[in-house]
């Protein structure tokens, strides 16, 4: 929270979609059991945030991308590098072709959730004042 706070703040900046929080969930069919179960599991096992990103094609992270810059007419898109989600880092590549095709500048930004000393709030800072003032953003 005190990044999305610092980036408001400092950078103008706005956060509009993070793949933590992000969950288009498809409507569970209530009209019999059978439909309530499957919902649920569809639910739970595929669409919750961070997970729907992580499984499967990179499909799904790409057409997410496309989805919100459209809706959004966003400037940039920051892709998240957790060190514990390898598929990030394996993504990475793809989802910057993808946002350089539609028009967006891309930052991939490698940090540890738990661990700060992987890299500092002050680095997390200061790779995002860099992109934005070379992409010329803010």
């Amino acid at each position: 929270m005190e990044l999305i706070q610092w980036l408001e703040e400092e950078c103008n900046a706005t956060v509009v979609m993070d793949v933590y929080g992000y969950c288009p969930y498809t409507f569970i069919d209530t009209t019999t059991e059978e439909g309530m179960f499957e919902g649920l599991a569809r639910r739970y096992l595929i669409e919750t945030p961070m997970i729907r990103q992580s499984r499967g094609s990179v499909d799904t992270s790409i057409n997410d991308i496309i989805k919100i810059v459209k809706l959004y007419d966003i400037d940039c898109v920051i892709g998240p590098g957790h060190m514990g989600h390898k598929e990030g880092a394996g993504c990475s590549g793809i989802l910057r072709e993808v946002c350089r095709d539609i028009g967006v500048p891309f930052l991939f930004l490698e940090f540890d959730l738990f661990d700060p000393r992987y890299t500092t709030m002050d680095k997390v800072k200061d790779r995002f004042l860099q992109f934005f003032s070379t992409m010329e953003i803010g």
